[in-house]
C-alpha cells in the first residue's frame, strides 16, 4: 500500500468492515467512522481508532478525515434518508479538499441504471431513472469531481451482509424455510459479488494512482439465478429447500403490506431483469482479482447465518 492511515466512512456497514479488515490484514492503520459510537465499540473493540462522526456535518466529515492519507466513503443511509447522500458526499469532498486525503467511494450499480444493454461496463449510460438511482449518480459525480475513484458494486452477499436479493433468500434458508423467494424467474441469470472479495479488489484499487477519478465495476463470480441457489443450497443444509419465483405483480401486491417494500418497489423492474458484467477495465489495472465461486461464498455466508449469535465484532472470523 502506498499510503499509511486510512479512514472507513460508514465502517459499521458490510462494505465497511470487510475494507476494515482488509486494511487491517495489510497492516494499514484505520480509523472507523460511524455514527453510532457504542456500535464503533462494539464491532471494533481493538485495533483501530473509533471516530464518533455525522458526515451530514461539514465540521464532523473534516474531523473524519483529517490525519487520513485515504478515505473509504462506504456510507449506506435508509430508504427514507436517500436524497441524503448526495449531503454526505458533498461534505465529504469539502474534507478531502482539506486533508489532502483521497477517496475511493463504494457506490453500487444503481446510478448505471435503468440498464440500457449487457454486459454492463463503465462505458453505460448514466441517466434517467427513478430518485434513488438519480441519489447515487449525483454523490458519485460529487466525489469525482473531488477526484475520487467510484467503485461500483454488484449485488452483493456474504457475512455481515443485512440483505440483498441474494442474501434474503439465503437467510430464509438459514432460518429452516423449505421454500426460498427470488425476486422474478427463477431461471433469471444474475451476478453477484462475494462482499470479503469486493473488499479486497476495492483496497487494492485504492494503490493505484491511475484509479483515482474513474468509474470500476467490480467483478464477479460469473452468472447465477435462483434454481442454481437453491441446489447449492441444498448440498449444504437439511433439509433441502426449493424456490420460488416472484413477479412484479405478486411484489406489488405485498408492497401494500410491507413499508420496506413498498419503498423497494422504484427499483424492481431492474432487478428482475437478467444483468451481468464486464470488468475488462479494473482487470487491465490490477490484474486477476479474487473472486470465490459461489458454491463456496454460499456456505460461507450459511455458516455465518446459521450461528446462535452473529458476531458484529470486526475481528470475529467469518468461515
Amino acid at each position: 500500500m502506498n499510503f499509511d492511515k486510512a479512514a472507513v466512512l460508514g465502517a459499521t456497514g458490510p462494505a465497511g468492515l470487510h475494507i476494515t479488515r482488509e486494511l487491517q490484514q495489510r497492516g494499514v492503520a484505520v480509523r472507523v467512522v460511524s455514527r453510532d459510537a457504542a456500535k464503533l465499540e462494539r464491532m471494533f473493540p481493538a485495533g483501530a481508532e473509533r471516530v464518533a462522526a455525522d458526515l451530514l456535518k461539514a465540521d464532523d466529515a473534516k474531523r473524519a478525515l483529517d490525519g487520513c492519507s485515504v478515505a473509504f466513503h462506504c456510507i449506506g443511509l435508509p430508504a427514507a434518508a436517500m436524497e441524503q447522500h448526495s449531503a454526505a458526499a458533498r461534505n465529504v469532498a469539502d474534507g478531502l479538499a482539506a486533508s489532502g486525503a483521497r477517496c475511493v467511494h463504494v457506490s453500487s450499480y444503481w446510478a448505471f441504471l435503468p440498464v440500457v444493454g449487457t454486459p454492463m461496463n463503465e462505458d453505460h449510460p448514466r441517466q434517467g431513472g427513478t430518485p434513488w438511482m438519480r441519489h447515487r449518480r449525483a454523490a458519485e459525480d460529487k466525489l469525482r469531481e473531488a477526484g475520487a475513484a467510484i467503485a461500483n458494486l454488484p449485488d452483493f452477499y456474504g457475512p455481515h451482509v443485512h440483505t440483498s436479493t441474494l442474501q434474503q433468500p439465503l437467510k430464509e434458508a438459514a432460518q429452516g424455510r423449505t421454500t426460498m423467494r427470488w425476486i422474478g424467474r427463477a431461471d433469471t441469470d444474475r451476478e453477484y459479488a462475494f462482499i470479503p472479495d469486493a473488499a479486497a479488489t476495492i483496497v487494492s484499487l485504492a494503490g493505484s494512482d491511475d484509479a483515482y477519478g474513474e468509474h470500476w465495476l467490480i467483478p464477479t463470480a460469473g452468472p447465477l439465478n435462483g434454481r442454481r441457489v437453491a441446489e447449492i443450497v441444498s448440498e449444504v443444509l437439511v433439509p433441502k429447500v426449493r424456490v420460488r419465483g416472484t413477479g412484479l405483480a405478486a411484489l406489488r401486491l405485498a408492497s401494500l403490506f410491507d413499508a420496506d417494500l413498498r419503498a423497494f418497489m422504484q427499483m424492481v423492474p431492474q432487478y428482475v431483469k437478467p444483468i451481468s458484467y464486464e470488468t475488462i477495465k479494473i482487470e487491465g489495472l490490477l490484474g486477476p482479482q479474487p473472486v470465490t465461486p459461489y458454491e463456496e461464498g454460499i456456505r460461507r455466508t450459511l455458516e455465518w447465518l446459521r450461528r446462535p449469535a452473529v458476531e458484529e465484532a470486526a475481528g470475529a472470523p467469518t468461515a
